[in-house]
């Protein structure tokens, strides 16, 4: 009745595709062509040539891919979840700065409420409507004329054939502007959506989804316990896992800007040169209490063999992870997690998020449960908020801003 009532003329499966692969390769990738247009060696004219004939090479292809997966039966399911896809991965590129790779999909697949809810804004909003529920409703509105086989085939083949030809020209044209720049940017790949999601996708269910049923490897079997004096107190270790941070942007380092001021007060040793395997939580925790080196970490493999904390355990430590993050990332599966009291909750946390002095109380309070008579060593791990994006600016209360 709608359809009827606004008068919209059916349309053939080939402009369905070609319009498609248009809204896909122009509207979504803005930002990836203003990249490729900052790493051209070319200004004026060339420069325009060169841009147009990547926007040209990417619309292309999308419109080959669409004549072997659309037809009239799956046309619209597959362009709805493309602009679907596509919509939000753009978002992520040209508002948040973000390349989409495995590593980004495995941080959306562990990542919680609170933490997603400070991606939330109203610029989201209007996006979402523009570029996601818009193309949609565009979508579902349109009708598809019916056509016969042969010629629908035919006029498939012809497309295939078009697209083909222009994207093998135009990169034979600019095959070495197109080498230099993607072997120097590797990563420029997952800025073209949607098939940065896509193929991010595949590639952590391949690479990085955790596998079930692995035998647990065992590791640093032959670590053991010196002895010590039976009269004096057990060992207490506190360990402070904070949130990663670039080593040149502390003062300690050299940092023009006084960022650690009570620490340089410290009694500290400060170790300048070290690099964590990432950013994000997800790989950064599991890395450090891996045993492996950096260049050499092994993600499959930290995700079933013993770490650092397995191994204190054994030796005779009572190992206990207290967390203010997102978890350990498996880090602290085998060893004793500290459920923060619900009061010291109350006091440091609103919205599901809480500042890092919650770890103190509890430090407090978990010291307090131990029997006198306890005479293990006991390791304490605190895993703070820190500087946990995105939202930088709620993870300090108002009194500690500088």
């Amino acid at each position: 009745m709608l359809l009827q009532k606004l008068k919209i003329r059916p349309i053939s499966l080939l402009t369905f595709n070609l319009l498609l692969a248009i809204w896909l390769g122009v509207f979504l990738n803005i930002a990836f062509y203003e990249k490729l247009q900052s790493l051209t060696p070319y200004t004026g004219i060339k420069a325009g040539l060169f841009v147009a004939a990547s926007v040209l090479v990417v619309v292309a292809l999308y419109n080959f891919i669409f004549q072997l997966f659309n037809w009239k039966w799956t046309a619209k399911p597959i362009a709805i979840a493309l602009v679907f896809i596509g919509g939000f991965a753009s978002y992520a590129v040209s508002t948040l700065g973000v390349l989409i790779t495995s590593d980004q999909v495995q941080n959306l697949m562990q990542t919680d409420m609170a933490e997603a809810r400070d991606t939330w804004s109203w610029h989201l909003v209007v996006w979402t409507l523009g570029m996601t529920v818009l193309p949609i409703i565009a979508i579902l509105m349109v009708k598809l004329k019916s056509e016969p086989i042969v010629g629908q085939l035919l006029k498939k083949v012809i497309a295939s054939v078009v697209s083909l030809a222009m994207v093998g020209g135009l990169l034979f044209v600019f095959y070495v502007d197109f080498a230099a720049i993607f072997r120097e940017n590797r990563d420029l790949k997952g800025m073209i959506s949607p098939q940065n999601m896509i193929a991010s996708f595949a590639s952590y269910y391949k690479k990085k989804a955790p596998k079930e049923n692995l035998p647990l490897v065992t590791y640093g079997e032959d670590a053991t316990m010196q002895k010590t004096d039976a009269s004096k107190l057990p060992k207490l270790m506190v360990l402070v896992v904070g949130e990663t941070a670039r080593a040149e942007n502390f003062s300690l380092n050299g940092y023009s800007k006084n960022t650690n001021p009570k620490l340089s007060k410290q009694d500290i040793i400060n170790f300048s040169q070290v690099s964590s395997c990432g950013t994000a939580t997800a790989v950064s925790v599991p890395c450090m209490f891996s045993g492996m080196p950096r260049e050499d970490y092994d993600e499959s493999l930290a995700n079933h063999r013993e770490g650092l904390l397995d191994i204190a355990k054994r030796a005779g430590y009572q190992v206990t992870w207290i967390d203010n993050n997102s978890g350990c990332k498996g880090t602290c599966d085998r060893v004793e997690e500290f459920k923060i009291p619900e009061p010291i909750q109350k006091k440091w946390c609103k919205d599901e998020e809480c500042f890092d002095d919650i770890l103190i109380d509890s430090l407090k309070a978990y010291l307090a449960t131990i029997p006198k008579d306890d005479t293990r060593p006991h390791l304490v791990v605190l895993h703070q908020m820190g500087s946990h994006g995105p939202a930088y600016y709620k993870r300090v209360p108002p009194q500690y801003k500088v």
